[in-house]
């Protein structure tokens, strides 16, 4: 079977990216983006920005407002661009110039004329996890997605956090590849996520000891302590 879409998690830390059109669908573009802290972000928009953006503003260094029309030279050094004015034919240009210079441009009005469309997805600290249906249902998406916010809770947040910890120590001990995926397997299939969500830390800590090896039984106190909030 043939996908329309690559599925992929783009790490923007080093690229600029540009929103033109800050209207309601260009600050929610902008909302998310800052989140993962690009190391630049320039919004275009003639209008003035409201409270939202002002509220980035002050909050981001490293995201600034032009207040203004778009021009051609917003793309210059682009890796990222999102057009989402009102205006279809501007649109339409900007995602035309964009595949000109080799940039990614993702289309608001349009989204199958566009280089990638964004999936409906949930977050949970480290954890993300998105749903598309390559655009043949985008309400279904919004269904699935819901469903996943459910089965998959804040204490989903906390498991993630505990894994990154545990990982590179359990590597570091230089074991077998073969054993460090059993233990890895191991971690993931065991009822972590509803101790964790009862805040059961004595269990917790049992069922860590019972899978990891008694080298990092010394640290287990410690990640739990990040792990489980002080009361």
């Amino acid at each position: 079977m043939c996908m329309r879409y690559y599925p992929l998690l783009l790490d923007i830390r080093r690229a600029h990216c540009v929103v033109v059109g800050a209207g309601e669908v260009g600050q929610r573009k902008i909302e998310t983006l800052l989140a993962c802290d690009p190391a630049r972000l320039t919004a275009v928009d003639p209008r003035p920005p409201g409270p939202a953006l002002l509220a980035f503003l002050a909050r981001h260094a490293n995201f600034t407002y032009a207040k203004r029309p778009f021009a051609d030279t917003d793309l210059d050094g682009a890796r990222l661009v999102f057009a989402c004015t009102p205006l279809r034919e501007l649109n339409a240009r900007i995602g035309l110039l964009c595949r000109d210079k080799n940039i990614l441009c993702n289309m608001a009005d349009d989204p199958e004329s566009g280089d990638f469309t964004l999936p409906a997805s949930i977050t949970r600290g480290d954890l993300t996890i998105t749903v598309s249906t390559g655009g043949a249902s985008p309400a279904l998406s919004r269904v699935i997605r819901r469903d996943l916010e459910e089965r998959y809770g804040p204490e989903y947040e906390r498991l993630t956090r505990l894994m990154g910890r545990i990982r590179p120590a359990q590597l570091a001990l230089g074991g077998s590849s073969s054993e460090n995926r059993r233990v890895f397997r191991d971690l993931a299939a065991a009822p972590l996520p509803e101790l964790i969500r009862k805040n059961d830390r004595s269990a917790c800590e049992r069922t860590l000891k019972a899978l990891l090896p008694a080298d990092l039984h010394a640290q287990i106190g410690e990640w739990c302590d990040d792990c489980f909030p002080t009361v």
